[in-house]
Formats: C-alpha cells, structure tokens, sequence
C-alpha cells in the first residue's frame, strides 16, 4: 500500500469526492469547492492499493494561532476496513507533522463506532463538547500528543472556550431545517462536527419577522423552536441602529421590496452587534463584499468559504480593528480622585463586587512609588486599564489588566500586553507577571500568544535581552532558575527537544515566547525589505508617524501583526523568515535610506489581488485602491503579501552609510540600497540588529 499527497489536479480528487459523499452520513457534509481547497493546499492523504485503486483518505487542517493540527475525515472502503488502512494514512500524517506543531485534534460523535478509533491509534479523550445536530448529538474531543514539554499547552487550557460568533441569513437558516439534499449542502455543511468548537452560528431578532411570513402556524411554530436553539445576537451598547439602516441603503435597491427590507434589518443588527462574519449565499451582496468590509468591517462569506477559511477567520477575529476616533487615543495616568470613573472595568460577569475592586485599586493607587496605574482612552471613551507593579528588581508585576466587557476588538488586549512585556524588558526585568484573577478572554488569548504560561495560578513570560545560541540562551536561562524552577526547566528542556529534533517551528515559537531573546543559530532566513516612510509610518514607525500632520491612524498602529504587499516578482520571500525594514529615499520625512525596524515573517502567499485582500483586509492599513495599483490595477495579476509580526523599532537607526562599512568591512562586497527583496546573510542581520537595539558585544542589553 502507497500513501501519497494529492492537490486539486489529482485524478484522486473525484475519487475522494465520492467517498466522502458515500459517508457523508457520519463524515458530515463537505462542500466539493471545500474539498478541491483543501487540495489545493496539499492537506489530503490517500491510501492506493498495488493497482492505484483507492481503499481511503485522510483530510486535515492547520490551526495555526494554536499551534496544532485537526483531522477532519479519516474515511476508510467499508470493504477494506479492519486492514491497518486507517492506521497507515494516520503514521503518515505524523510523519508530516510532528516536528513543527504541537499535536492532533479529532472531534468525533461519541455514539459513533469510529469513536472507538482514535483510542486505538493512540489518541486520549480530553473532554466533551456539544454537536450542532438536531438530535442533541455530543462530540469527544480526542488529542493526540507529540510529547513537547507542557509550555504553551497548559496554558491553552486556563482559556475559555469563546466561539467566533458567525451570523446567518434567514434563507440559510431555512435550509439548515431542511432534510439534507444536493441543493442545500453547502449550508448543512455548517453543521459539521468538527467546526463546532469554534464556530457559534448566530440569528439576529429579525428572524422571528422572515419566519411570521409563513402561513402555516405549524411551520411558524416549528421555526421558532429551530431559531431558539441558536445565539441570538445582542446590540452593542453605543447602538445606532436607525444610523446603520441609512448608510446601507446604497447597497439595496431604491425600491425595496419586505425582503429587501428584512435583510437590510437584519444586516443592520449584524453590525450594531460587531459580528464581523455575516454567511450568505445572496450573490448581491457577494458581490459588494469589499465594498462592505471597507465601510462596515464586516466580512460576507458563502459557506464553503466559513469552512474553507476557518483557520483564518479564527485570526481575523481576533485582528478586527478596534472602532477608534481618529488620533484622540491617549494614555493618562491615574490618581485617588478618579477611582469613580474606573468601575466600568469591574468583572461584572464573573461577580467581582464593587466593594472588593475599589479597596483593590485604592490601594494601588496610594503606592505610586510602586504602583503605576494607567488608563487608555479614546476621547471621552475608557479602552484599558493596566496597573504595574516595580517594587522587585527583576520582575513586573501586573496586578489589573482590564479592558471593558463587550469591548470592541482583541487588538487593543495584544496591544496593552505586547507593550507591557517590552516595557518590563527595557526595565531590565527578567519576568512579567500577571496576576489578575479576573482576566477576560481577549487578554488570556493575547497572553497565550506572548508567550505566558500559566502556573501557580499566575500568568508568567521571561522577557530576556539577550542575543545568542541557543546552548547561550539554556545557560542564561538556568541562572534564572530560583526565580521560578519550574518555568525555566520547562523552557530549557523545549530548547534542547527542538535542536534534538531539528524543529523549526517550536524553536521559533520558544524563542517568541521569550521575546525579545533572538536565538542565533536558528536556521532561517534572512531578508532586507525596502518600503517607502508612508508605509512604514502606517505600519509600524511612530517615529516618523510623528513628522505627518495627521499621523497614522491609531486602531492600525495597535496592531501587533500587520501585512504589506508587493509585486510578486523576484519571488525571493519564504517564512518563516526574519527581515529588516529599509526606509527608501524620501523628500518629505527624516530618517529614510536607513534600517529602522525588524519583524518575523509569518506568512508569504501570491495570489491576485481580490483574493488577497480578502485574506489579510483585517491586518493592513491598505484600502483596495492600494492593493489594486499594488497589481497595475489589473485584477487577475498576481502579486504577493506577506505577514509579519512582532515588529521593534531600533533604538539606533542603521544609516546607508554605515550598511555599506558592514558590507565591505564583513565581506569586501559594495552595498546598493534594495530596490526589492533581498536576501542577507544571517550573521549581518544579528550585527545589525545587536547595534540598532542597543546591546553589547556579548549579545546583552546596554
């Protein structure tokens, strides 16, 4: 037997098509547009027999936020089962997979008989969630582990388990109701198992109206039980529903009919509510989709592309801009006579009494020797409250890290904890605590992807300034070991498992959880990107945001994750990647012809400009004319975005002139500045970046 990778131009492809479709019974629906994507990505495995027959296939997914893999068929001939075929197609898969993530997610009904499977294949049952199927179905949430030291998974499991809300319209509801056929499979593909436990499809009010249309009091009453069992969709508390009503209306017809009307209502609560996905299958509005992501924030996704995109959308929910009034964001200090206004960020939905929270404050607040308390405001409007705590030398300590319940976007939480570990490192400090007992779930995902670890009941991150290999890092990382023994024994041992294994991946994520640790010898490369100072200020550089009369818009500048795009021409750019951002000559802005910043490179994709935008719209500050002249304003030209991440601006700006000693001195090669993309050796981006963010000969922090 031959286990192989098919992609979409497979002659496999149908075969596997139809084999799913024969147990699509338990499998659950999968639209074919889902299955030739999936393809395309090179996420289906098939088992062939001596005669290139089909005897199964597995089809899996990559959650990347989370940092493992999930299968979601594993589908083997009823003829052929009981043969190790199953078995063969899953050896397979971790021979794929288990030097870069952490390990194998499977859903799986648990009145099933494939549910007796996993258990044998060596997986464990971590907990049970509820299906989504009408008879009241419960799903087993089997893992399979690749045995890394517990660093980012017991974390993983101090976090809530918050759905991305995806609201429907009333004509998928109506399908949903339906008995399963060819014309409604796309949408009953939205109950599938396995999107369940991070999909929570959501109804606004206006459902109720579109089900009183039918003249059958038996459908009616039927109906509303069906739309009972879903969440229904709250307005934001700052609702302007009538406002929202009206600047819709150019996206219907001038004369609309109750339909019309409906779904303009409906629509309208989507947005008060700050849903951000809307699953439709209204080719109208397909195709206004840009137009209404621009001025709504709101992404309209058939639902093949819910399926298709999950992972994805599971990072676009959590990089929705933050709604912010221009450049009004500022961050005051705090005192004693202002303690009234702070209530709003009281844990009302986990019962912290008031009483409790103002004696908590106050007696921060009558310590400013130890305490710095801050507030984060947008005009009159309060975003965050953090209070840090300096009385130990090595450590800062975060007692309150609040933003407001039903706030508004994650972006703002990565932000205000992005900004507390940098702060805490330039302090010299090797650790940031957070010790908050009243966390919301933003902040908890925003720490989890900082890098902090949950233990002894304490959200904890070394922030080491420290440049070296990583047998260097393990040495450091030991001479902190009284500080928390545990931790760094974990932290070590990852290390030496990662080299041993020659994992990439994990090794760059451990060294992003100690950020900002850079760990020389980690083999990736190296790239210097040239980007004009009005991008660089929209992206990234305060610094010369600060020379606009406008300055960069703040809910973009909060972003601690952004994308630029480019020709796609030389195709030079892989991740994962490391680059320095090259500021081009400019007229209007000091600071250009110099390297001002550094990033990862997460992610490389060509594509045309439509597709990509609608890919990475949640991150950049591009409107679609900017992505389009990207292409010479042709829509089928493919060009290239990349996404990049933990971006930090040098201390010491890195001039042309001093680019060109590097060259000649290192190499006794002439440096041009890049006009694109350009490959550099390693050893010249860590001396730059060890000069231009202010550390020693020895790789330490000056």
């Amino acid at each position: 037997m031959e286990i192989v990778v098919i992609d979409e131009k497979s002659l496999f492809l149908e075969k596997v098509i139809s084999l799913g479709d024969a147990n699509k019974s338990t499998l659950g629906l999968m639209p074919r547009e889902a299955f030739k994507a999936l393809a395309a990505q090179r996420l289906i495995l098939c088992a062939l027999d001596e005669k290139d027959n089909l005897c199964g296939y597995l089809l899996y997914g990559i959650n990347k936020k989370d940092s493992f893999y999930y299968i979601s068929h594993l589908c083997v001939e009823k003829s052929l089962r009981r043969n190790g075929i199953a078995e063969a197609l899953f050896e397979e898969l971790k021979k794929l997979t288990q030097k870069h993530f952490k390990g194998i997610r499977v859903h799986c009904r648990t009145d099933y008989e494939a549910n007796k499977v996993w258990a044998r294949l060596g997986f464990y049952a971590r907990h049970e969630i509820p299906g989504k199927s009408k008879d009241g179905s419960r799903l087993t949430v089997w893992w399979y582990d690749y045995g890394y030291p517990t660093l980012f998974s017991d974390a993983d499991e101090q976090r809530t388990q918050s759905k991305i809300k995806v609201a429907i319209d009333a004509n998928i509801f109506f399908q949903l109701r339906e008995t399963p056929s060819d014309k409604n499979e796309e949408a009953q593909a939205l109950l599938t198992d396995w999107l369940q436990e991070n999909i929570e499809l959501c109804l606004t009010v206006e459902i109720y109206n579109e089900i009183e249309r039918n003249k059958n009091e038996n459908e009616r009453k039927r109906n509303r039980i069906f739309a009972d069992s879903f969440t229904r969709l709250q307005p934001s508390p700052d609702d302007k529903f009538s406002d929202i009503c009206k600047n819709l209306q150019s996206f219907f017809p001038k004369k609309m009919n109750e339909n019309d009307q409906s779904d303009l209502r409906h629509l309208a609560r989507i947005i008060a509510a700050y849903v951000h996905f809307f699953i439709t299958q209204d080719e109208r509005l397909l195709k206004k989709s840009v137009e209404f992501y621009e001025k709504f924030k709101i992404r309209i996704l058939r639902p093949s592309d819910l399926i298709i995109e999950q992972d994805s959308l599971i990072r676009d929910a959590d990089y929705q801009p933050a709604h912010l009034s221009g450049s009004h964001v500022n961050i005051k200090r705090i005192t004693l006579k202002e303690i009234s206004f702070l209530d709003v960020f009281r844990c009302c939905h986990q019962r912290e009494k008031k009483s409790v929270f103002n004696k908590k404050i106050s007696l921060y607040l009558s310590d400013p020797r130890s305490f710095q308390a801050d507030i984060i405001q947008d005009r009159d409007r309060s975003l965050a409250l953090r209070i840090y705590n300096r009385s130990e030398a090595k450590e800062m300590e975060i007692p309150v890290l609040r933003i407001p319940e039903g706030s508004l976007s994650a972006v703002l939480a990565r932000h205000i904890v992005f900004q507390a570990v940098m702060t805490s490192s330039e302090e010299g400090r090797i650790l940031t605590k957070v010790i908050d007992n009243y966390l919301s779930d933003e902040i908890i995902d925003a720490l989890i992807e900082s890098g902090f670890v949950y233990i002894n009941d304490i959200w904890v991150k070394a922030n080491l300034p420290i440049v070296g290999t990583s047998k260097e890092l393990i040495s450091k990382l030991k001479s902190y070991k009284s500080l928390l023994p545990q931790y760094f024994d974990n932290i070590s041992e990852l290390i030496e498992r990662s080299v041993s294994d020659n994992n990439i991946e994990m090794l760059l994520k451990t060294e992003r959880s100690l950020f900002p640790a850079k760990i020389t010898d980690i083999n990736i490369p190296v790239f210097m990107i040239p980007i004009k100072a009005r991008w660089a200020m929209e992206l990234f550089d305060t610094e010369i945001a600060r020379q606009s009369l406008f300055g960069a818009e703040p809910e973009l500048m909060l972003n601690t994750e952004n994308v630029y795009y480019r020709a796609s021409h030389p195709k030079i750019l892989s991740a994962p990647a490391r680059i320095l951002w090259y500021i081009s000559k400019s007229r209007n802005y000091q600071g250009d012809q110099s390297v001002r910043a550094c990033s990862y490179v997460n992610e490389v994709i060509i594509d045309t400009p439509k597709k990509l935008f609608s890919m990475f719209q949640r991150l950049g500050v591009y409107k679609w004319k900017d992505v389009l002249e990207t292409a010479d304003k042709d829509i089928n030209k493919k060009i290239m975005a990349f996404q990049f991440s933990h971006t930090e601006l040098f201390k010491n700006p890195i001039s042309l002139g001093f680019l060109k000693k590097i060259w000649f001195d290192e190499d006794k090669k002439k440096f041009s500045p890049p006009q694109s993309p350009m490959s550099i050796p390693i050893q010249h981006f860590f001396h730059i970046y060890r000069i231009g963010m202010g550390y020693d000969s020895r790789g330490v922090l000056c």
